[in-house]
């Protein structure tokens, strides 16, 4: 049973997930889709989002079987426990490894572009030691930072604005040069930046409200996230163009390295900086997933010890391995994978046998 302390609201529901979702994407995102797609790239992050859109169903069709279960407890009553207990460390390992994409690409990145001769590891364990600070607490603490928080986006934003004087359309005309099939390549490649959304797995059960409700909003977010995905993709090759896109690899920071107003002269680091924080609510989703679902397997009632374990062991980890384009492009590769069976076949898979076993928990009308 859910404590009503940990119960989030619709309104916080849509924040959480669009802040889960935006995160490395923002600054990756249009150089690697362009790699495919060439100056379809857009539309491949388009049609991304769009089929997001349908693993966002499937997994609300699982819940409203099972509305005040999450995946990891309602999957004994589906397939049994021997075989749930495999599927739970499967997840749990899926939760785990994203997470430590994220800080990989993290440490990366600001390795890159603003603390070149800052030890990685130091920059690491501020991300991971804030996260953990926000994650121990229940999920409405963490929805209401993460509410909180999203104001900053309309900021970064307002720092694209600028941009639009600037872009030139022809760069990404004709409409459908690649072909379809490096349209639909793009896409699949793209759809990895979406990556967010399966907080649904364990998050819809907190939220209050009918399950309609809670399918429109989850929808409304992920649509927010791709248009979002879309324009910066967008602006990004109208203002590079096709030429210069190949030697780019992350576009909107260049952009802003050579923008600026009379009272900001260093308007990328501002935007790196926010983009800093999107990167750090993802992590602490992930976290928070990952140590969810330990707390489901060993069966304890308190989240937060878990916590600290998964933190440093994905610190570890991190500042084990080489933050190497290899070393990453391998990660991104694995749970690129491991998103399509446990984000949209395992759900489909436990909807079907559930409906075939005649198996579901429904309290009341939690169905309506």
């Amino acid at each position: 049973m859910i404590k009503s302390e940990n119960k989030i609201s619709q309104f916080q529901l849509f924040f959480i997930i669009i802040q889960s979702q935006i995160g490395i994407g923002v600054i990756s995102l249009p150089y690697d889709v362009f790699k495919i797609s060439n100056i379809d790239a857009w539309i491949s992050v388009l049609t991304a989002g769009l089929f997001i859109q349908i693993g966002i169903c499937l997994i609300w069709l699982l819940h409203r079987r099972f509305p005040a279960q999450t995946i990891f407890e309602m999957m004994s009553e589906i397939v049994g426990k021997p075989v749930a207990f495999l599927l739970k460390i499967g997840y749990i390992i899926y939760f785990f490894i994203t997470a430590l994409l994220i800080i990989l690409q993290f440490g990366q990145k600001v390795n890159i572009w603003i603390l070149p001769r800052t030890p990685i590891w130091l920059v690491l364990i501020l991300l991971v030691a804030v996260s953990v600070y926000c994650v121990k607490e229940n999920l409405r603490v963490m929805a209401r930072f993460f509410v909180v928080v999203s104001g900053l986006l309309i900021v970064l934003l307002a720092f694209t604005l600028i941009l639009l004087k600037d872009l030139n359309y022809l760069f990404v005309l004709p409409l459908g040069e690649s072909g379809l099939p490096k349209i639909i390549e793009g896409a699949s490649h793209a759809s990895f930046a979406y990556q967010g959304f399966d907080l649904l797995l364990v998050v819809l059960p907190y939220c209050m409200g009918q399950s309609t409700g809670k399918l429109k909003v989850s929808l409304m977010a992920n649509g927010f996230v791709t248009l979002f995905y879309t324009y910066m993709t967008f602006i990004v090759l109208a203002y590079f163009g096709p030429s210069a896109m190949k030697y780019v690899p992350e576009p909107i920071l260049y952009i802003m390295k050579f923008k600026y107003f009379k009272i900001i002269d260093r308007v990328d680091l501002i935007f790196f900086s926010i983009w800093v924080v999107c990167v750090a609510t993802s992590f602490m989703m992930y976290l928070y997933l990952a140590s969810n679902g330990l707390t489901q397997l060993f069966r304890k009632k308190n989240h937060s010890h878990f916590v600290f374990f998964a933190a440093a062991l994905m610190f570890i980890c991190a500042i084990s391995l080489p933050t190497s384009e290899r070393i990453i492009s391998l990660f991104n590769k694995v749970t690129g994978l491991a998103g399509y069976v446990f984000i949209f076949v395992l759900p489909c898979i436990l909807w079907i046998v559930s409906i075939i076993r005649g198996k579901k928990n429904i309290p009341g009308d939690a169905q309506s």
